[in-house]
């Protein structure tokens, strides 16, 4: 098929040449002598003409070939130590059973409708394998990470045609304590079957203590929680102490039981922190009789408890998807420290990281307590008058405000209706937002600002976010970071002022909670990072440092024997860090031994719009217990050095704790993904066989270009030549 794609209208190329046909005519007409060559000539002429504006068109011809595509359906494989667990010595286990049910004839039918992509996976998730490779593996994975299994490889399918999936796996996951993330949906359908026969397994009694989970930086003054997971099978319902240990000396009690077929208990207990300082809280089980795996009973962990500087209050309405991942980032943050409000049933608050009678009064009392609070979906009547006149005073004295905003506090009745009105970034918005899917870009200012400090490549790639609040119109001192693509044009999103002595952030968008679901959002985390830089530019500068030059954190608070732990250290000093400073980790053992590690430079981080080196380092903890680690460099005599940080290293793997495959949890997730549970090898093995996915096809355009093609250009030359050689020949003028 020939297709033109000539820009300038067909009309005027049709014009232009009619006129040059006609020009060319009658200057031969009236110019030329009358002698039959004449009229080869003008047709020379004319075919030239012709075909020139031929070629004006641009023609091209195209060609369309439908490719016929295959669906994928995915295949994942469990090669964790408890895969080969059985309730009987000698019986049949897990691992052999999903073998043979690799082994069936589903495989080779399903493999003739779609492609089959198998993986395995334990703490993480293999390479594409082929069959044969995974009939050789050795299921000898010393933890299994379903649940990021399953992210992992829902990512990496985003976009793509995916048939289903078949899991071959016991449903035990050796870092959720609970089994509520099973509820989550999939962009699939998930199959999988029972690997193990109901039996009654033969248990020793066993207790331990999988997780413990607590702010590890918190204020002086205030009060958290701590929260322990103790599980165990084999207790016959009998009650366990769970005790609660402050640098060793008894602090609190509780009891709670484990049900007779096994399974976990949540412990909260309440932590008072009156002290500047570092303390070790341990939650210790008593063996039960006739119990031989006692190195699990215990767990310890370090608290640093901070004085008062850089604190934040976030007060929001009723919990939705922007608060859930805002008070994630919020809690996961090393530089302030959070105290949290949501309000709950009846209008009162639940609080996180605070004392359980603090309340959101926002007296001035309370806010000399804070550097920085965000406000967020409240109305005028929630938020009160004499709270927001004495949030205006607070930003005249040198406090940061967030307006964070929501369909309630950017209405009539939100916060234009109160003394909020006067600090607000702009002067006027629609109230109602508008749905839909827009793109977002930095504006010059943006790029500028420390809130998206960095490479611009990455802030040129963050996600679109699903509403807007329309129509804003800056205030006069208002610095718009950040607009949004709409229908009516470029939008303001986020604006940013100075007042008084403080900073004031609006937000008119209720979604940039999307910022945290973009395909690389686990690897490059755009939504946690902007709100880390936000916060930075928002503290207060000459109390950042607290003293310290280096900042050190782990990728994770505990780990079992033999994993790796990677050490950072980051520098947050006023000035820039000594030339070639090298940089160690003082790493104190469990049997008080301190050992050095040479930390090597990695890529630097932005903070407060600056460069800030950053240095790291892998251990690998071969002693069970309580690690602390401090980072320092010295220079010319001068020891600079970090706050003392901890992890520990827990004595076993639940990989190798006998217990029953945990069923409940695979049959959930299948149900939740819209999949289907299977009792037996046979049923499976007769569903798969009888799938039939989607018949996929594909275009794919061939375009080459006519006009210029070596044989038209040869014809216009040939076409002019000819007429040009006659009319030097005959001697015609």
């Amino acid at each position: 098929m020939i297709i033109y794609e000539h820009t300038v209208p067909a009309a005027v190329i049709v014009l232009g040449g009619l006129v040059a046909v006609a020009v060319s005519f009658a200057g031969y007409w009236f110019y030329a002598k009358r002698e039959w060559i004449l009229a080869p000539m003008i047709g020379f002429r004319a075919l030239f003409l012709i075909l020139l504006a031929w070629c004006l068109f641009m023609p091209g011809l195209r060609s369309v070939q439908t490719l016929a595509q295959k669906s994928r359906f995915l295949v994942l494989v469990d090669k964790s130590q408890s895969m080969t667990m059985t309730p009987v010595k000698d019986a049949t286990n897990r691992w052999q059973v999903a073998q043979g049910v690799l082994g069936l004839p589903w495989l080779a039918t399903l493999a003739e409708k779609c492609d089959i992509d198998i993986y395995s996976f334990d703490a993480d998730v293999s390479g594409k394998l082929a069959l044969d490779e995974v009939t050789h593996l050795t299921p000898n994975g010393t933890s299994t990470l379903l649940r990021d299994a399953l992210k992992k490889t829902v990512g990496r399918y985003q976009g793509l045609d995916v048939t289903g999936c078949l899991l071959l796996s016991d449903g035990i996951d050796t870092r959720e304590a609970f089994s509520d993330w099973s509820l989550e949906k999939r962009p699939f359908p998930i199959y999988s079957m029972a690997l193990e026969k109901d039996a009654v397994w033969d248990e020793e009694p066993d207790v331990r203590v999988e997780t413990v989970n607590t702010p590890r930086r918190v204020t002086v003054g205030w009060q958290s929680e701590l929260k322990a997971v103790i599980s165990g099978q084999g207790t016959k319902g009998l009650p366990i102490r769970v005790q609660l240990l402050k640098d060793g000396a008894p602090l609190q009690e509780q009891e709670t039981q484990i049900p007779a077929g096994g399974g976990s208990r949540e412990v909260v207990f309440s932590l008072d922190h009156s002290v500047v300082g570092i303390s070790t809280y341990s939650i210790v089980l008593p063996p039960f009789p006739k119990e031989s795996q006692t190195n699990d009973n215990q767990f310890a962990l370090n608290v640093q408890v901070l004085d008062a500087k850089n604190r934040l209050m976030y007060v929001e309405g009723t919990p939705r998807w922007e608060s859930k991942y805002l008070s994630r980032a919020l809690r996961e943050s090393k530089t302030v420290n959070p105290a949290i409000f949501l309000r709950g049933p009846k209008g009162k608050f639940m609080t996180f990281g605070v004392r359980g009678d603090v309340a959101p009064d926002m007296q001035e009392s309370q806010l000399a307590m804070f550097k920085i609070v965000i406000l967020g979906n409240l109305s005028a009547e929630e938020l009160g008058e004499e709270r927001a006149r004495t949030l205006v005073k607070f930003v005249e004295t040198g406090g940061s405000l967030v307006l964070l905003g929501g369909t309630k506090a950017w209405s009539p009745e939100g916060f234009v209706k109160t003394a909020l009105k006067s600090v607000l970034p702009a002067k006027s918005f629609t109230a109602k937002a508008q749905e839909g899917e827009f793109p977002v870009r930095l504006t010059d200012q943006g790029r500028s600002h420390a809130a998206f400090a960095g490479e611009v490549a990455f802030w040129e790639k963050v996600p679109p976010v699903l509403s807007v609040f329309p129509k804003v119109i800056p205030a006069p001192a208002a610095r718009v970071l950040v607009e949004a693509k709409t229908a009516e044009g470029m939008q303001p999103m986020i604006l940013v002022q100075d007042f008084g002595q403080g900073k004031v952030v609006a937000i008119f968008s209720d979604s940039i909670w999307k910022w945290q679901l973009s395909p690389d959002a686990l690897k490059n985390k755009p939504y946690s990072r902007f709100w880390n830089q936000l916060v930075s530019w928002l503290s207060p500068k000459l109390e950042k440092t607290e003293g310290k030059s280096w900042d050190v954190f782990m990728d994770r608070d505990q780990c079992f024997l033999g994993e790796e732990v990677e050490i950072t250290a980051r520098w947050t000093g006023a000035d820039k860090p000594p030339q070639g400073a090298v940089v160690k980790a003082e790493i104190t053992m469990p049997d008080k031994r301190k050992v050095p590690f040479s930390m090597t430079s990695q890529m630097n981080q932005v903070v407060d719009g600056k460069s800030a080196p950053v240095f790291s380092v892998k251990f690998k903890g071969e002693l069970a217990g309580m690690y602390s680690v401090l980072a320092a460099s010295d220079t010319g005599g001068a020891l600079l050095e970090s706050d003392t940080v901890s992890f520990s290293v827990k004595p076993f793997t639940p990989e190798s704790v006998p217990r029953p495959a945990a069923v409940e949890i695979v049959k959930a997730v299948t149900v939740n993904s819209g999949g289907v549970f299977f009792e037996s090898a046979e049923e499976l093995d007769r569903a798969l066989a009888a799938l039939q996915p989607k018949k996929l096809e594909q275009e794919i355009s061939e375009f080459k270009s006519l006009w210029q093609h070596w044989a038209i250009i040869s014809c216009l030359i040939a076409l002019i030549s000819i007429e040009w050689i006659i009319r030097k020949l005959r001697n015609l003028t």
